[in-house]
């Protein structure tokens, strides 16, 4: 009988508690890179100090991942052709990721995650000759240029 009441009471704390599920660094580092290169020029425009569309041949390395899929991570990459670009921009971005789960499968069950990026700050810029300043942006996919 205390089996069964410890065994009931071990599901039901796990049931309530849940497992929280940390962002992989693989997805950070591809979705940063697109998002970067596509979906956040401000962001590359702070960080290289010139107007720019974006950063090709990114370089991310994820330096910190919270458990809220907060963190932050370090971004190298060459500015897309602009008058007056530095050869190459740097700095350190934070980011906030929110996913859903999906179960599926009848009697093998699998659960498929998807990541979404919600939110991308400047947080210090590394470019030689460029000021630092903060910034703000969602990238949300959206080109409204």
């Amino acid at each position: 009988m205390r089996r069964v009441l410890m065994f009931a009471v071990v599901i039901a704390a796990m049931s309530t508690l849940g497992c929280k599920k940390k962002v992989p660094n693989d997805i950070v580092q591809k979705s940063l890179r697109g998002a970067l290169n596509h979906h956040a020029p401000l962001t590359v425009s702070a960080m290289c100090g010139v107007k720019t569309r974006g950063l090709s041949n990114s370089t991310i390395t994820v330096k910190s991942t919270n458990p809220d899929n907060t963190g932050v991570a370090h971004v190298k990459g060459t500015p897309w052709l602009a008058a007056g670009t530095p050869p190459f921009c740097e700095g350190d971005v934070e980011f906030r990721y929110s996913s859903t789960s999906k179960t599926s499968g009848y009697k093998k069950k699998t659960t498929t995650t998807t990541w979404y990026l919600e939110h991308v700050k400047l947080l210090a810029i590394q470019t030689p000759g460029v000021a630092n300043q903060s910034l703000d942006e969602d990238p949300d996919g959206d080109d409204d240029d």
